[in-house]
């Protein structure tokens, strides 16, 4: 059971960062002006383009390996771990399409993108041994 409960926690860890990074790359668009197709569309791209992103990184593979098959009993330490693949990833995607975001852009994406996940993966930590705990009484 621990294992369907660790699989549960990583899946919700990367559909709540996906989502928190969709909306950072909408706040992050916005000087350049609003959609003309509203938030909803804007979300949904956002979405889409993250999801890909985190596919065809790898991001999504190695989260998952490290995720469900190791924890620590730091707290601290997964998030960190998450984090550090993030950027990872993220270097990996912004190397592999040319530099498509320009050097002003890329820091506040790798700052807030590293505490998104980190906060994403504390909290799904911190949710899963509440969870496993629960289902030890």
């Amino acid at each position: 059971m621990p294992m369907q409960k660790r699989i549960a926690v990583w899946f919700l860890e990367t559909q709540c960062e996906a989502l928190l990074l969709s909306v950072l790359l909408i706040v992050l668009s916005i000087p350049n002006g609003p959609s003309q197709h509203g938030f909803v569309h804007d979300l949904l791209f956002g979405l889409t383009a993250i999801y890909t992103v985190f596919f065809t990184t790898g991001y999504l593979l190695t989260t998952a390996i490290v995720g469900i098959f190791w924890r620590s009993q730091r707290s601290w330490l997964y998030p960190s771990v998450a984090s550090v693949l993030f950027l990872i990833h993220f270097e990996i995607f912004s190397v592999g399409i040319g530099g498509a975001f320009e050097p002003s852009e890329r820091l506040p994406i790798r700052g807030a993108g590293a505490g998104i996940v980190f906060a994403c993966t504390f909290v799904g930590g911190w949710f899963l041994r509440k969870w496993i705990q629960v289902g030890r009484t």
